[in-house]
């Protein structure tokens, strides 16, 4: 009771002036109307970018939940949903602790099924779950977090075993734990079907072949359409061509200069003294560049066959 009463007690304000439901009857059906009347104000809260106030009602809801009767299991969907906006709004909100904690084996098979939205595939609640669970990992790539999110990724690939993200999430894991050798071989398999710049990326940043890594640099570059994502790569490409090719190493550092000055990032002093190191050289023509893209196709072919 006490838990409904907090429940009621927040919501209060809200609720519709004359029912008495609410406030009298606090039997089966008043803890599942009250489940949903949150729901729905935690989504009108964010709506309203009312951070906090929205927070606090996900966590009176998980609360909730284990008071109520959810048969059908759509209200766990529903906190499943409610997780992934709170990810995207609280950075102190870790999903790799809280699907962990909760189970990620509780997720039903309609939670793994890809929904649809105005005509186009929605990634399924889990995999998009799972996304949130990497990003984490992604961004402290430890043995800890590698082990931890092994379970989570084990019953995605259950249920989508050739799922492109899911075999990237698996290279991660094997990066991570210091299996190169099999992160290289799914990375080489994906780049075979598809053309994501970031499977090029970090791929190259797998190999030790600078003739390889030149190439999948190329390909990272020309396969990303925002030249903002492009000026780290850019860098990367210009020290490996430094020794090769100065006049290409000029023109990849210039790009990558121009665009750090223009979304307002600090030159580091890596590439002020690369900078240095080429400002008698003068850069090939755009055109030769893209000209040069072209011919590492034939490198790329060598890659993956």
């Amino acid at each position: 009771m006490r838990i409904f009463d907090e429940i009621t007690n927040f919501y209060k304000p809200f609720l519709i002036p004359n029912s008495r439901m609410y406030a009298v009857h606090k039997g089966h059906y008043t803890t599942i109307a009250m489940f949903w009347v949150g729901v729905d104000m935690m989504k009108l809260r964010y709506q309203q970018r009312q951070l906090e106030e929205a927070y606090k009602i996900f966590k009176s809801l998980l609360r909730l939940y284990p008071t109520m009767d959810d048969k059908d299991l759509k209200g766990q969907s529903a906190l499943m949903r409610a997780s992934l906006l709170v990810f995207d709004h609280h950075p102190g909100f870790s999903m790799l602790d809280f699907i962990s904690q909760w189970g990620i084996t509780r997720l039903t098979d309609e939670d793994w099924t890809m929904e649809q939205g105005n005509g186009h595939p929605i990634p399924s609640i889990g995999m998009r779950i799972v996304g949130k669970v990497f990003k984490e990992v992604e961004s402290k790539p430890t043995v800890d977090m590698a082990l931890k999110a092994a379970p989570i990724l084990a019953e995605a690939l259950k249920h989508s075993p050739y799922n492109m993200h899911n075999q990237r999430y698996k290279a991660m894991v094997y990066r991570i734990m210091g299996k190169k050798d099999k992160a290289i071989n799914i990375y080489t398999h994906l780049i075979k079907s598809h053309r994501q710049s970031y499977l090029y990326h970090e791929l190259s940043e797998l190999l030790d072949d600078e003739r390889y890594k030149i190439t999948l640099l190329c390909k990272a570059i020309s396969a990303q359409r925002e030249e903002k994502f492009r000026q780290r790569m850019r860098f990367t490409l210009a020290g490996l061509l430094f020794r090769k090719d100065k006049s290409r190493a000029r023109y990849e550092l210039d790009k990558c200069i121009a665009m750090r000055k223009q979304l307002g990032y600090s030159i580091t002093w890596e590439m002020q003294n690369l900078a240095a190191s080429l400002e008698e050289i003068n850069p090939v023509s755009e055109a030769d560049e893209k000209s040069f893209y072209r011919e590492q196709e034939v490198v790329l072919k060598e890659l993956v066959r």
